[in-house]
């Protein structure tokens, strides 16, 4: 990873919340179509653990703190 790259990453984690969302997005459909080829069910069960507990911190839910 360059450190152009690394210095986007950290400027994307002192975003707040929504600018987060907004840019995914954003930056999602500039880079679609993308085959990043099939994904390993372990690799499935990771990202979406990830996210619900991502989505649980923001809903304020103190357990998955």
């Amino acid at each position: 990873m360059t450190s152009k790259t690394q210095a986007l990453l950290e400027a994307f984690e002192h975003l707040p919340a929504d600018e987060k969302r907004a840019f995914t997005s954003e930056v999602l459909r500039r880079s679609l179509p993308f085959d990043s080829g099939p994904l390993a069910n372990e690799e499935i069960g990771a990202a979406s653990s990830g996210l619900f507990e991502s989505l649980d911190q923001e809903d304020g839910n103190p357990a998955a703190r």
